[in-house]
């Protein structure tokens, strides 16, 4: 596997680097997880955290220049994973991590399951009003393209 990155460093140290091989998405070096399983929502919840990951943008910035430099189509950087932080986060509750996923929803591609799992969050008090604001605008905006 060729990596990628790192896209950002813990507050504990670990880089977290990603893989692109055989259409799916994988992190950590030492033991790679494909993105979606196990572990990999939590390890990658600093993605979303100004300081750390920064923004959906740089993180594309970042996938792009790595897969070009290992032989891939920049192109591919949109297919990342990015939802399983940001649903990761309200399907466990976090409200401190889910106030900072609330930004990230509209750029990632949410399901009908995903979707009302936000739609649920967005009701839920133990969620600040802005991060609810923030989910109803995204579900609603949404759901209006759907039809």
């Amino acid at each position: 596997m060729k990596w990628i990155g790192p896209l950002f460093t813990n507050a504990g140290g670990w880089s977290a680097y990603v893989s692109y091989s055989d259409g799916e998405w994988y992190i950590d070096k030492d033991s790679p997880i494909k993105i979606g399983e196990g572990k990999s929502g939590l390890m990658l919840l600093p993605i979303m955290k100004k300081g750390y990951g920064e923004s959906y943008e740089r993180q594309l910035e970042l996938l792009k220049a790595g897969l070009l430099e290992n032989g891939f189509e920049s192109e591919l950087a949109e297919s990342f994973p990015f939802h399983v932080p940001v649903i990761f986060s309200f399907e466990q509750r976090m409200s401190r991590w889910a106030e900072m996923a609330a930004e990230w929803v509209p750029v990632i591609e949410l399901s009908e399951e995903s979707a009302q799992l936000l739609f649920d969050a967005s009701q839920d008090k133990l969620f600040s009003q802005r991060t609810r604001q923030l989910l109803q605008k995204a579900v609603n905006s949404w759901s209006k393209e759907r039809g």
